[in-house]
């Protein structure tokens, strides 16, 4: 197994062309290092991370090197703002999904099979969309955090969400809470499991 790739050998593992390889290097969106000779190197690591990032499938030599991501599901309305919160999530390393309320929703969430659900309701009480989420047998036990108007915080807590974040989201709020709910259910698995 390589520790190091040259950027031949990344170019050939992504499928792009060298060019394109010394550019994102360029561009810091790949991390490298250069030898004494001065060539540029690629850990294993850093190029599978590279590709899980970007949703590039991993090639059987780098299976194993970066962790697997996680999923968040954002369920809302279509706009600006839903794909807004895709984006944070997609540049914190996470696979986020985003699907519309309603039969969209199940779909999206069988198919996905999310960690975290992050619901943009439109009413105080989440209405039929977070109801949903606490029938379903498969998702009654993935966290949910619900963004709204700052007064719609309990109502939403009472519905069923296990995290709320007012609107407008300070810089890193979404983050924060989807890593806290990550960390607080690998806590709470553990201990089921003893």
């Amino acid at each position: 197994m390589r520790s190091f790739y040259t950027t031949h050998d990344a170019a050939r593992l992504l499928g792009v062309s060298l060019p394109t390889v010394v550019n994102w290097i360029a561009a810091r969106r790949l991390r490298a290092h250069r030898t004494p000779g001065g060539h540029r190197r690629i850990s294993r690591e850093d190029l599978a991370a590279f590709m899980v990032r970007h949703g590039m499938p991993l090639p059987e030599e780098l299976c194993g090197a970066a962790p697997a991501r996680r999923k968040v599901l954002v369920l809302g309305e279509p706009g600006p703002a839903r794909e807004g919160l895709v984006r944070q999530l997609a540049a914190a390393g996470y696979a986020a999904e985003q699907a519309s309320p309603g039969f969209a929703a199940g779909a999206a969430a069988a198919r996905f099979e999310p960690e975290i659900v992050v619901v943009c309701p439109t009413s105080p009480d989440g209405g039929d969309l977070i109801s949903a989420l606490r029938s379903d047998r498969e998702l009654a036990v993935v966290p949910v955090i619900a963004l709204g108007r700052t007064e719609w915080g309990e109502a939403l807590a009472a519905s069923g969400c296990d995290s709320f974040l007012a609107q407008p989201l300070s810089d890193g709020a979404l983050v924060s809470a989807v890593e806290r709910l990550l960390a607080h259910s690998a806590v709470a698995r553990r201990v089921r499991g003893r």
